[in-house]
């Protein structure tokens, strides 16, 4: 099972890949249960994603997502790397509903409160997890499906790396792992010259009113 999951970011990772689009509403999926928010603080390392806008597709580099839990509601902090630019956004943090992997992030820009949603499917807590999110695009029937492999560490291996093999393969219809693209956390990649915000965000919200998260 571990050479699949190599075997897959391998080979996205190999060419560009851009933002994936499949036809009609988001599927149907449900979050961890028995979640604890707290435990799941702290620092985390992307070590793969799906592309996506918010990342502008499969261009961002040593990216980290940083929780700062208190009860059932906390702040974040993402930051990432793209073309020598260190970009951030920073949001609010809810969950959802008590014991569930449902997150609720709230940003907001020029006054205005936006909420979208990450759902956390498997964790250990200590070593990986894995995260989804959905957006569909009401006006031409189409979703984007998210995912997302975390690390606590810069590498993921061992036996967290075999959770996460095993989470995938139980998964498969629901997650294409051939559209994964692989992060990266040199010291070359994460080398940044300027910091700025991430606006790339705000974009496909203004662009599409009538997406639904």
């Amino acid at each position: 099972m571990l050479r699949f999951t190599l075997f897959a970011i391998f080979v996205a990772s190999a060419s560009a890949v851009s933002v994936i689009f499949e036809d009609g509403p988001c599927p149907n999926f449900k979050p961890m249960s028995n979640f604890d928010f707290s435990a799941y603080g702290g620092t985390w390392y992307e070590i793969a994603k799906f592309p996506n806008p918010s990342e502008e597709g499969d261009k961002a580099k040593c990216t980290l997502i940083e929780y700062f839990v208190k009860e059932f509601r906390g702040k974040m902090k993402f930051t990432h790397v793209v073309d020598g630019a260190r970009k951030y956004i920073e949001g609010d943090l809810t969950q959802v509903y008590p014991g569930s992997g449902k997150i609720m992030y709230t940003y907001t820009f020029g006054g205005k409160a936006k909420n979208t949603y990450l759902y956390v499917m498997d964790t250990d807590y200590n070593n990986y997890a894995v995260a989804f999110s959905c957006r569909y695009f009401k006006d031409s029937d189409k979703h984007q499906l998210l995912a997302w492999i975390l690390s606590r560490n810069k590498v993921l291996e061992g036996n967290a790396l075999a959770a996460v093999d095993k989470f995938l393969a139980a998964n498969s219809k629901l997650i294409n792992t051939s559209y994964f693209v692989q992060n990266e956390h040199t010291n070359e990649a994460c080398k940044a010259r300027t910091t700025e915000e991430i606006t790339e965000f705000l974009k496909i919200y203004e662009t599409n009113p009538n997406l639904i998260d």
